[in-house]
């Protein structure tokens, strides 16, 4: 089980807090003709699967940068388009932003749509897109697009290897949402994973996010599944959960959920249910009362960000592209950003369970490729393990 002890970490994390502290020198005020540096997003606010708190943490941190000084006395001002999980509406704001010169890179991206309709656009344009949630299989196979976040792929290997080998599962089942184009990228995921660990999956079902929960409870039900993953966000999570508590036998399967599930709203409706539940946290755990989370914690409450695993990717996102900005030599421009970004190597980012490197990318990114795991107990959500589930 390749695994990394959380607790190897806790000497670095002095000196990440004084990092995550210092977002800035402190200075008296930004000169008023300075300028700014404007920074992009396309992100699924709304639609069928919307990721709000991952733009919003982003300005959130942007806030508390410019409060203590800005970058070079310089604001740095994010623009927000709303794709809404719409392919064309994706395309024209991706178009909005590319077209004007002074978007020097895009951060917090979180969409459903963007990186499938849009990384060609981003790589043609030299554009760099630092993204707090990657959804969708181009994300993290694009040139320039890095998502910090593990993402729900590698999060799905991680579940299934921590399903098999800690809850000692021989009846696996997997239930992961069909959202255009991840289908197959699941499909992939799942049978690679079977072959690395030499386990046959006793049932991999995909799901539409409309469809009726029940169908796939009786497929549960009809293979006998002894443990579940589930790739649900918030609402199936807890369709799911419900619907299964109508069957004596699955409902006391334990559950291993992905990221989305990670929720104080789930925690508190679940609390009472008699399964297992578990969740896999791509960040530091949000709920735990780590010292790495201060200043996370501090920078969301200023600016009304929701505590979750999606406000963590945003604020991410951030702190590596302002501490990319304060390392660089000359201009601040589109290229220059982008050159200092593929610059960035084995970085130690408080949140995440495995170095950070972006690298060139010609075939993609997946940097962060941990998660840890997370049960519920009495309502609260805890460690159930002291390492990172990482994979090769």
């Amino acid at each position: 089980m390749s695994l990394w002890p959380q607790q190897s970490r806790a000497a670095a994390m002095a000196a990440a807090l004084v990092w995550l502290a210092g977002v800035a020198p402190p200075v008296t005020a930004l000169a008023q003709d300075a300028g700014v540096i404007r920074v992009g997003a396309v992100s699924s606010l709304t639609g069928p699967a919307a990721f709000p708190e991952s733009t919003a943490a982003v300005r959130a941190y942007f806030d508390a940068v410019n409060a203590s000084g800005g970058v070079r006395g310089r604001r740095l001002e994010l623009v927000v388009a709303d794709d809404q999980g719409d392919p064309a509406t994706a395309r024209a704001a991706a178009q909005r932003l590319l077209e004007d010169p002074r978007t020097v890179a895009l951060v917090g991206s979180a969409s459903t749509v963007d990186c499938t309709h849009n990384a060609a656009a981003y790589q043609a344009a030299g554009l760099m897109a630092l993204q707090g949630t990657g959804v969708e299989p181009a994300c993290f196979a694009s040139a320039h697009i890095v998502p910090v976040n593990t993402g729900p792929y590698l999060s799905l290997r991680n579940s299934l290897q921590y399903a098999h080998e800690v809850l000692r599962a021989r009846r696996l089942c997997a239930f992961v949402m069909d959202l255009p184009g991840m289908g197959p990228a699941y499909r992939a995921t799942a049978q690679a994973w079977q072959k690395e660990a030499g386990v046959t999956l006793a049932h991999l079902g995909l799901f539409n996010p409309t469809g009726d929960v029940k169908v796939l409870v009786a497929q549960a039900e009809e293979k006998q599944c002894d443990a579940v993953v589930h790739g649900g966000v918030e609402p199936l999570v807890l369709a799911w959960a419900r619907a299964v508590q109508a069957h004596p036998r699955l409902g006391k399967v334990p559950t291993v959920f992905l990221t989305p599930a990670y929720t104080e709203r789930v925690a508190a409706e679940l609390a009472a249910g008699t399964a297992p539940v578990y969740c896999m946290a791509e960040f530091e755990p949000w709920s735990s009362r780590s010292p790495t989370l201060s200043d996370w914690r501090a920078v969301m409450r200023r600016g009304q960000v929701p505590l979750s695993s999606f406000s963590q990717g945003g604020y991410t996102a951030a702190q590596l592209f302002v501490r990319t900005l304060r390392a660089m030599d000359g201009e601040i421009s589109r290229a220059n950003v982008a050159r200092a970004l593929q610059a960035v190597k084995e970085v130690e980012l408080s949140m995440l369970g495995t170095r950070f490197t972006v690298g060139a990318g010609g075939s993609g990114h997946n940097p962060n490729r941990a998660t840890l795991p997370m049960k519920l107990a009495q309502g609260q959500w805890r460690i159930a393990s002291p390492f990172w589930v990482v994979a090769p």
